[in-house]
């Protein structure tokens, strides 16, 4: 082998050894570019820094007294409670570190990018957001634990700001370093962390959920808090298909996509408001019945971090139950019309912007999203069911007749005239013949 050919080869396997092993799909990943096409403001913290991706921030730099003082609070009411596990802050803090520092590399491990941080950065980070997190989850739960000068409870901006922030899909910690500091100070208890957790973010998300199955070592069961927020905000019907149920599910029934709202009801279809999660959509009766879903300024950034965490994770595309609800009313609105059907419905309660803002918000979401599953959608009956409602002859004719002569005021009275003038002619007809006769 010539000369140039053996540095190829040397520079090749050097490059091949140096590569680092595929992250674990149950990592921490950074959002792909592809995501942030359209709104990259909805995956950027607005004034909180948690974990490495958006570490040293300059414009979130100023939360990071605030982290200070609450760190501070939760060790100094640690160590000074009766019959205390520790026996001053120092003790606390180097016992924290210590455990943390054991576990550096899976730390590391749970991020799929390489971090750059040395490992007294990484640790000091952990401590300092853990405790932050903690401590403001314990806060939120028990007003008593609030000082007077509280900021973040004082001003409600703040707090609602935090409670968006600490769900973006790349500002979280790995959950078992929040399980380790908890267990410090409450015992084993994952149960009362994941109770916290959901209290606090319940208030953000835009509809109802069923709480999920609490089993097995908590400490393991979510990668992050985003992945706790949305396997404790459940569809009714994914009680009745678990993850490794839907892991298995080999559907091949065939569906196609559904009609606008508009159109539906062209089609003979009532909209109606339905009781339940914000998942469950039902068609029973020539109805579509939706649960209420409530729009604000932080639900486009809600629904797309769920969403970009579903398109990362294992399961997906088996259990993409918020990628699937955004799908069907992706289908159902089509224009600001059909916005405002299901505003006056109930179905949309808009706190956020006009109906034609909220018709763009959802084009937008499911612009770059891969999906949904031909084989694993959430609403496959659902649409079927509709699908084979519409396309019955006798609604195909009415869904025509309504479009044809009905669709505006003009067109109802224009066909009002012409039946008037058809009636008129048939009666001056009538009459005509009668005369003849009588004569």
């Amino acid at each position: 082998m010539s000369r140039t050919g053996q540095d190829v080869s040397t520079s090749l396997i050097e490059e091949l050894a140096g590569l680092s092993a595929s992250p674990s799909r149950r990592c921490i990943f950074k959002v792909d570019d592809q995501f942030l096409t359209v709104n990259r403001k909805a995956y950027l913290p607005e004034i909180v820094a948690i974990g490495p991706y958006n570490h040293n921030k300059g414009n979130l730099g100023r939360m990071e007294e605030y982290k200070k003082k609450y760190v501070k609070s939760l060790i100094k009411r640690e160590v000074t409670k009766p019959k205390p596990k520790y026996k001053d802050i120092n003790t606390f803090v180097e016992t924290f570190v210590a455990d943390l520092t054991a576990l550096e590399h899976e730390i590391r491990a749970s991020y799929a990018e390489p971090l750059s941080l040395s490992k007294d950065e990484l640790i000091k980070m952990m401590v300092m957001d853990s405790c932050f997190i903690i401590e403001l989850l314990k806060r939120f739960d028990d007003p008593n634990l609030r000082e007077e000068d509280d900021r973040i409870f004082r001003m409600n901006w703040m707090l609602t700001s935090l409670q968006r922030d600490l769900i973006l899909f790349e500002n979280q910690l790995p959950f078992f370093v929040l399980c380790m500091l908890h267990d410090m100070i409450e015992g084993e208890n994952h149960v009362q962390l994941v109770d916290h957790a959901v209290l606090f973010f319940n208030g953000i998300l835009p509809g109802e959920g069923n709480r999920g199955l609490v089993s097995g070592d908590l400490k393991y069961n979510y990668i992050h808090l985003l992945d706790l927020v949305h396997d404790e905000w459940l569809p009714s019907f994914s009680k009745a298909c678990l993850r490794e149920d839907l892991k298995n599910t080999k559907g091949t029934e065939k569906w196609e996509l559904i009609r606008c709202v508009t159109e539906l009801q062209e089609a003979g279809i009532r909209i109606e408001k339905n009781e339940g999660t914000l998942f469950d959509i039902v068609f029973e009766n020539k109805t579509l019945k939706i649960p209420p879903l409530t729009i604000e300024d932080r639900t486009d950034s809600i629904l797309r971090n769920l969403i970009v965490h579903e398109q990362y994770d294992e399961y997906y595309p088996h259990f993409s139950f918020v990628s699937d609800y955004v799908k069907v009313l992706d289908c159902l609105i089509d224009s600001p019309k059909d916005v405002g059907i299901l505003r006056q419905s109930g179905i949309i309660v808009n706190w956020k912007s006009d109906d034609e803002g909220v018709s763009t918000m959802f084009t937008d979401i499911y612009e770059s999203v891969v999906g949904p599953s031909k084989r694993d959608f959430c609403y496959i009956g659902t649409f079927n069911q509709i699908n084979k409602h519409c396309c019955q002859r006798r609604n195909r004719w009415m869904a025509s007749l309504r479009k044809t002569y009905f669709s505006n005021p003009w067109a109802i009275i224009s066909l009002f005239a012409a039946a008037a003038l058809l009636i008129l002619n048939l009666l001056q007809t009538i009459f005509t013949i009668m005369g003849y006769f009588k004569h």
